[in-house]
């Protein structure tokens, strides 16, 4: 599960991953000449593009159409990069051989420059956008802000309940810092809606001026466990942490009906219906813990 977790980060809008990888990828690729590649080096050029046109599709892609829709939508756009790659290098050479006769010494640098610019200029709205929370399209909502296609809204109130909950549970030592945090997270919507493939996505605003946990990439060590307050099956919901920052709050369940594939409950539990426990360990009523913590500090 971390590998998948880990991509996304190089194909969602709005990280910086995918903004230094897509700006520094285009721009190496356009200070090869494609003229001067053997048939293999030539090939090999070709499907770098696509695959990278193809990782920018997948992610930029609604969730809504779920993996399978995401890997046609790339595939489609691969193939249309390799498709047009003859005509594009016949392009390419005009333009090289345009730039040379107005005294150009190198015009693979001037194709670097512009193509990284162009690309870091795409990539730039979304990233502001996820820095800051805002946006330059206001959405209908006052609690949410439309972000292009990464719109933030309020985590919800069960959830931001039960991370306070896991965060006064635990002994960490992190759980000061991300608990400074809980009051700026906001949800990272995508076109999927709140809670999407069981995940709230998490987005800390001004993270870089609140303190960061350690280690700085982690599953949070504590669980909390429930009972659906309506329908009574059990859920596990767990907290993930990226960059010293709240990033994910993700539930599990044993028992997902092929009817009903929604996991997060209609109605949240109270933290008195929630068990809190330790990864590894036995679990212990929440009840008794605070008690047991507040003896401690007598």
């Amino acid at each position: 599960m971390a590998v998948p977790q880990f991509l996304r980060r190089f194909i969602t809008p709005g990280r910086p991953e995918r903004a230094a990888l897509y700006t520094v990828a285009l721009g190496a690729a356009a200070l090869i000449d494609p003229a001067k590649l053997t048939p293999g080096g030539r090939a090999a050029y070709r499907l770098a593009l696509a695959g990278i046109t193809a990782a920018v599709v997948a992610g930029d892609t609604p969730r809504e159409l779920g993996p399978q829709g995401r890997a046609a939508a790339a595939t489609v756009a691969g193939g249309a990069v390799l498709g047009l790659a003859e005509a594009g290098e016949a392009l390419d050479g005009t333009l090289q051989r345009s730039l040379a006769r107005r005294g150009v010494r190198r015009p693979r640098l001037v194709f670097a420059a512009v193509t990284a610019g162009l690309a870091f200029a795409t990539e730039l709205p979304a990233l502001l956008a996820n820095r800051r929370g805002v946006s330059y399209r206001s959405g209908n909502s006052q609690h949410m802000a439309v972000v292009d296609h990464v719109p933030f809204g309020e985590v919800p109130e069960g959830a931001r309940t039960l991370i306070t909950g896991m965060l006064d549970f635990s002994a960490d030592p992190g759980s000061e810092a991300l608990r400074a945090q809980l009051a700026s997270a906001r949800e990272r919507l995508g076109d999927g809606g709140s809670g999407s493939f069981d995940t709230i996505d998490i987005v800390v605003l001004d993270a870089e001026a609140l303190p960061r946990a350690v280690p700085h990439r982690q599953q949070f060590p504590v669980v909390a466990e429930f009972a659906d307050p309506n329908t009574g099956s059990p859920r596990v919901v767990r907290l993930g942490i990226d960059g010293g920052s709240l990033a994910q709050l993700t539930i599990e369940a044993d028992d997902r009906a092929a009817d009903s594939p929604w996991l997060w409950p209609e109605r949240w539990p109270a933290l008195a219906e929630v068990t809190f426990s330790v990864e590894g360990s036995e679990p212990v009523n929440s009840r008794a813990a605070k008690l047991a913590r507040a003896a401690g500090r007598d």
